[in-house]
C-alpha cells in the first residue's frame, strides 16, 4: 500500500509540473487504485479469487481445540 501511495503522489507531481501537459498520465492514478482495492477485496475472500489463502493459523488452532 506505501508503494502505491508514492506511485500516486509521483504521477500527481509530474502531471502537476507540467502545465499544459497531456492529461492521460492523469488516468492512471485511479488504475492503480482501483487495482489496489482489487486486490485488497480478493485477499478478503478466501475461498475464490485471483489470490488463494490458506488459513494455516486458524487450522492449527482447531486442532488444538480439538486434541483431548
Amino acid at each position: 500500500m506505501a508503494a502505491i501511495a508514492i506511485c500516486c503522489n509521483l504521477l500527481v507531481g509530474y502531471n502537476a509540473r507540467r502545465a499544459g501537459g497531456k492529461m492521460k498520465s492523469f488516468l492512471l492514478l485511479p488504475l492503480i487504485v482501483s487495482i489496489a482495492f482489487f486486490l485488497i477485496a480478493d485477499m478478503d475472500s478466501p475461498r475464490g479469487g485471483l489470490i488463494l489463502v490458506h488459513p494455516h493459523n486458524l487450522e492449527s488452532v482447531i486442532r488444538s481445540l480439538n486434541a483431548p
